[in-house]
């Protein structure tokens, strides 16, 4: 009778001990079934409830190109209605701002799960997916040109947000932040190079003969060199001009008759 009961106390323990298993199991595969399910709820609407496509980001080509995987492949996607400056063009050299474009992009996106906004047509002659990128509630197309790291390029029927866009650089080219700090740098079908660097060597002069002549001018009046507007301290954008695009002067009369225009706020 011993051994009976003895065996049956071992059967009883061995029922529970599996019981325990199963419900650890089921709570397991109920918090990876709520993991999985918040991860994708992040990137299912765009902020005005548009509907996206979820992606991994898996590699970062510059600025405004990325490979991602979706639906168990990969895709490369280029970035809608902007275009950064070159990095890794077959026959142009790597243009100014192409690198921080591309190390921007790279730092934000690389290794996000990002949510995709087709447009009207899905993919170009090179058979790369057209996308606006969206991770969070911003979208990094706009993201780039607000930071002077993209211009806007138009290429029909894809215009959705060509508006918005616009205004978003028109606020940079103001602000001369980015590829708006370098005079006729930005051009209608791309970036001119060539100009560039004859600017840049140019500006580099006078960044050094300006900081002699107007060393005692500094934390005064504010010159932005890129759009001609000079800003008093008091004013809204006071700091938002880049350093290397600053002229200073003492006194207004001093900014106007270098022909520079008050800024309006």
């Amino acid at each position: 009778m011993k051994a009976f009961y003895k065996a049956l106390c071992l059967l009883v323990i061995a029922g529970l001990l599996s019981l325990g298993i199963a419900a650890c199991g089921s709570s397991d595969a109920n918090n990876n079934q709520e993991t999985n399910s918040a991860a994708s709820n992040k990137v299912e609407t765009n902020p005005d409830g548009v509907k996206l496509i979820p992606a991994t980001v898996t590699n970062v080509v510059d600025g405004d190109t990325i490979d991602v995987k979706m639906n168990n492949k990969e895709e490369r996607v280029r970035l809608l209605l902007i275009d950064t400056p070159e990095t890794k063009h077959p026959s142009k050299p790597v243009q100014p701002f192409g690198p921080e474009a591309s190390e921007y992009t790279k730092r934000t996106l690389l290794g996000k799960l990002v949510g995709l906004e087709l447009d009207v047509s899905e993919r170009d002659r090179y058979g790369r997916l057209l996308a606006y990128v969206w991770l969070d509630d911003k979208m990094h197309n706009e993201v780039l040109i607000e930071k002077g790291l993209a211009r806007v390029a138009i290429f029909q029927p894809n215009v959705k947000y060509v508006d918005r866009f616009r205004e978003k650089q028109h606020q940079a080219q103001k602000k001369g932040v980015g590829i708006w700090s370098i005079e006729n740098y930005v051009q209608e079908k791309g970036f001119n190079s060539n100009t560039q660097q004859k600017q840049s060597n140019i500006t580099n002069k006078e960044q050094n003969d300006e900081g002699t002549q107007n060393k005692s001018c500094v934390g005064k009046i504010k010159g932005n060199k890129n759009s001609k507007i000079y800003h008093i301290p008091s004013g809204a954008h006071y700091d938002e001009v880049a350093d290397h695009n600053v002229v200073w002067f003492c006194t207004e009369d001093e900014a106007q008759a270098e022909g520079y225009r008050k800024s309006k706020n």
